[in-house]
């Protein structure tokens, strides 16, 4: 058994009444879902609104407005790996509430910032609440509930991503078009709250065994060996021991860079796709966002029962693969075709780096590994749109910098390659 049957059960939330056959993480995971919709929906694809918009209505440089792009990234992913322990020690329920609220206040801001130091501010302060919210937090609660199913219910919850980028971008370019952007970011944030705080108050929980459960209900395949044994999930990893094992830096490299790549085309994507396919560019982001969501869910099926990094090596690839197509035509039919296969991948690419971190370390020290890798690839990948908005700037157009881009998941590809099982010392 994985838990004290000694110790003192709390009872689960009344939602389990409703179906009580059901493995309570399944619901955790629809509430994680909800939460990813809302909080990356407007803290991530809500940049690329911004951006468009804070140009258009502001005068400012793309290359300037990226730079507050790129210093959002460095902060929400700094934020990340200052939460880490405490989420390990303490839970997320708290941390999610109090980022969701302070970002929802962070985007309200945009639309009534007038200066470019301000910009960067209000930037940072959404970017906290950003960091403070998503990734280490939410992932921490997956990894504690699902081992062997990790990848199904990781492919799930992570789908709400793609979800709110495919509905909430054309939502708020038509709110940005009818109103303004004062008009979008109000609706941004209250979006935020309302979905956020009855979350995690009526749905989430922290750790299965405070409820008497096991992670996965109990199933037998929990019990398999190798990485998903119990004493490698349960095992305690101090940073510094993290911080020696080869790999980590493998996976903050192969990650860091791949993020470079991908955030620096998604942030642009709107902009970039413009002077293409004019009035359709917000239809093919949200082609984009469709194609992560059938990717996620086709990945997901399998991916718990295939080797995770080559898995990760042919998603590296395919992406490369969909940019150079996407780069190639200009017919807005084939443009919307491979921003789809673009799509496939990126979800996919942020839910490989969850799994295989907590593979590889475990679901006990997963925020604080989590969280330190974020930071590292977070780093790496905000240096991307603020570098693809200075190289389409001097390069004279977007298509000459994007073609830049192709090689970074090919070398990726080849570095993960190297990867092995996380040893003290190593």
């Amino acid at each position: 058994m994985l838990f004290d049957q000694s110790m003192e059960m709390r009872p689960l939330p009344a939602l389990q009444r409703l179906s009580p056959h059901l493995f309570y993480g399944w619901i955790i995971t629809a509430g994680a879902f909800l939460l990813l919709f809302v909080i990356v929906g407007v803290g991530f694809y809500g940049l690329m609104i911004f951006l468009d918009a804070l140009c258009s209505a502001r005068g400012w440089s793309r290359a300037s407005v990226s730079g507050a792009t790129t210093l959002y990234f460095l902060t929400s992913g700094a934020t990340g790996t200052l939460i880490g322990r405490s989420v390990d020690r303490h839970g997320a329920r708290g941390w999610i509430v109090a980022g969701a609220l302070l970002m929802a206040a962070g985007v309200l801001a945009v639309g009534r910032v007038q200066t470019l130091g301000g910009l960067y501010l209000v930037y940072v302060l959404t970017a906290l609440g950003f960091g403070m919210s998503s990734g280490v937090p939410i992932n921490a609660i997956l990894a504690r509930w699902f081992v062997a199913r990790r990848g199904r219910a990781l492919s799930f919850a992570q789908t709400g991503v793609s979800v709110g980028g495919m509905i909430l971008v054309p939502v708020a370019s038509s709110l940005v078009e009818r109103g303004g952007l004062e008009l979008a970011v109000a609706w941004l944030a209250a979006i935020v709250v309302v979905v956020t705080l009855p979350v995690v108050a009526f749905v989430l929980r922290w750790d299965p065994r405070d409820h008497g459960l096991e992670p996965d209900g109990g199933s037998t395949e929990s019990s398999r060996g190798g990485l998903l044994s119990d004493s490698v999930q349960r095992r305690v990893w101090r940073r510094r021991e993290v911080m020696r094992t080869t790999s980590f830096w493998l996976l903050a490299v192969t990650f860091g860079v791949m993020l470079f790549h991908q955030t620096a085309f998604l942030i642009h994507e709107l902009a970039f796709l413009r002077d293409w396919i004019g009035d359709l560019a917000p239809y093919a982001v949200s082609v984009t966002a469709f194609g992560s969501v059938v990717g996620r869910l086709i990945v997901g099926t399998f991916a718990d029962r295939v080797e995770k990094r080559a898995l990760s090596q042919g998603i590296f690839l395919f992406q490369a693969a969909a940019l150079v197509a996407l780069i190639s035509i200009e017919h807005p039919a084939t443009v919307l075709a491979s921003a789809f296969l673009f799509g496939l991948t990126i979800g996919n690419v942020y839910m490989m780096q969850s799994l295989l971190v907590a593979d590889l370390f475990g679901m006990v020290s997963f925020g604080a590994v989590f969280g330190m890798l974020q930071f590292l690839t977070t780093m790496m990948g905000a240096l991307g749109p603020a570098a693809l908005g200075i190289l389409s700037e001097r390069m004279g157009g977007y298509v000459p910098a994007v073609r830049t881009l192709v090689i970074i998941p090919v070398f990726a590809a080849v570095l993960l390659g190297l990867l092995r099982p996380a040893r003290r010392g190593d």
